[in-house]
């Protein structure tokens, strides 16, 4: 037997959903988490707005690898992934997810083992 809906709410606070924003934006972004920075809106009927300001990872100057993409493609590809992962995690609508690269960061190489 599966129980009934108990009576309450459910509701995630300010600060957890920008935090979580930030975590995902850093991951789709591959930018480290303490550089990113989000901003997160309730359009007041359910949807959010996100705002992320991030730096932009580039490989290592020197090692002659370029970029797998170009800038607007990572945009690109980086607002549709935080607004799918933030609506798989939240459960809340993305409406709009705006991105501001200030900086850029070179990638850490790998060390090979």
């Amino acid at each position: 037997m599966t129980p009934g809906p108990v009576p309450g709410t459910d509701r995630i606070a300010s600060p957890a959903l920008v935090h979580t924003a930030q975590a995902v934006a850093a991951e789709a972004l591959r930018a480290p988490l303490r550089e990113v920075r989000a901003r997160v809106v309730d359009d007041g009927r359910g949807a959010l707005a996100v705002e992320v300001t991030s730096p932009l990872t580039l490989p290592v100057l020197g090692s002659h690898v370029l970029p797998g993409e170009p800038v607007l493609a990572t945009a690109h590809r980086a607002r549709a992934t935080i607004a799918e992962r933030l609506r798989a995690i939240t459960g809340r609508k993305v409406e709009r997810v705006s991105l501001t690269f200030s900086s850029a960061v070179l990638a850490a190489p790998r060390r090979v083992r």
